[in-house]
């Protein structure tokens, strides 16, 4: 995933499904290197509820 990308779909974390930066940074934390994961990772740290992955696998397959 691009630097861009990447910054756009942090974006959209943090304004469309309003997640707060210390959870975004904990998931960042154990995924950095794969982005892809974060859905799966926000959920398992009980941050996300399941519409909320689902919406992130929907963006990330449309970027």
């Amino acid at each position: 995933m691009t630097h861009t990308l990447k910054s756009q779909f942090l974006q959209f974390l943090e304004s469309e499904l309003l997640l707060s930066r210390d959870a975004i940074a904990l998931a960042l934390h154990h995924h950095q290197a794969d982005i892809s994961l974060l859905p799966i990772t926000l959920w398992k740290h009980e941050l996300v509820e399941i519409e909320h992955v689902s919406a992130m696998f929907d963006w990330l397959d449309s970027a």
